[in-house]
């Protein structure tokens, strides 16, 4: 007995599939961001003051098509990035926030980026 199947895609479905795997990047990376905030340092030094974090929120999420990333835009934001032991003057703040922020919340992150990404591509 020789069975037949033919399957058709569903042109909203196939749509969806194809957009999915950006908006979960373009949603993890947006979400880190917002989430580290807080833990980006600020500098006491006059004129400095919220430099760091301000570049990385008008920076956003840049990029496109399975290649989004955030960043710190100012030129001394690298050394920050890796200073250790130190005491941070501003409470809650430390190095490497990004990196942070994922470790902490990683699966939230990724669970509310699928979650957020098919509803609005595959609904």
């Amino acid at each position: 007995m020789d069975v037949l199947v033919e399957f058709k895609w569903n042109p909203r479905v196939q749509n969806g599939l194809k957009k999915i795997p950006d908006d979960i990047l373009y949603t993890i990376a947006k979400q880190t961001l917002d989430l580290s905030v807080p833990m980006i340092p600020m500098s006491k030094k006059v004129g400095h003051s919220g430099t760091l974090r301000r570049s990385s929120v008008s920076g956003g999420v840049r990029g496109s098509r399975g290649d989004f990333y955030i960043g710190s835009y100012t030129d001394y934001a690298k050394h920050v990035w890796n200073m250790e032991n130190v005491n941070w003057t501003t409470p809650g703040t430390n190095n490497k926030w990004f990196t942070r922020t994922l470790k902490q919340h990683s699966a939230t992150i990724i669970n509310n980026a699928i979650y957020k990404s098919w509803r609005k591509d595959m609904q």
